[in-house]
């Protein structure tokens, strides 16, 4: 075991930061197509984000109603399914934060707790703004759905790791 702990630390810091991603990315995907995943927490969490979506469209007008993961009116629905949920941009994000070396649990866990935040918030947002793109916009709909949203999105979760990094580095430097 003293061997393995040796042979880890002599690694230089990015290949350190590369192997730990690809484990903890290798890891949620075990867990994200595990029926474990797919039975108990799949469900409820698309119905919340279908639900939080709705709080969105109600008061911009959108006569919309929700049923599980699926928000409607009379002249659209979508339905939220797995791959729309945000989870493999935001396990990008977390992966990318814990796997990165030299920083302090407490700075990762606040790099976490506000990364994860934002990632969901925007995430129904994104949810609410498909379902207007699709109801206005039929034609561009399948692009944004499949294209646009989840490019933007994962970009999204990149870039506000790469902020995360810059404070880090910033908040050594002084």
């Amino acid at each position: 075991m003293n061997s393995l702990v040796s042979w880890w630390k002599n690694l230089n810091m990015l290949t350190r930061f590369l192997i730990g991603f690809i484990v903890l990315m290798f890891l949620f995907y075990m867990f994200y197509l595990s029926p474990l995943y797919e039975n108990f927490i799949m469900i409820p969490l698309l119905s919340l984000q279908a639900y939080l979506a709705n709080l969105i469209l109600v008061p911009l007008g959108y006569n919309t109603k929700t049923i599980e993961d699926t928000i409607f009116n009379d002249d659209f629905r979508v339905s939220i399914k797995g791959g729309c949920d945000g989870m493999e941009a935001t396990a990008l994000y977390l992966a990318a934060v814990l796997a990165f070396p030299g920083v302090s649990k407490n700075k990762k866990l606040h790099g976490i707790v506000i990364g994860l935040a934002v990632l969901f918030v925007l995430n129904i947002f994104r949810i609410a703004g498909l379902f207007i793109a699709g109801l206005q916009w039929k034609a561009g709909f399948e692009f944004l759905h499949l294209h646009g949203g989840v490019v933007l999105f994962t970009l999204i979760a990149i870039v506000l790791w790469l902020f995360w990094v810059n404070s880090i580095i910033k908040g050594n430097s002084k």
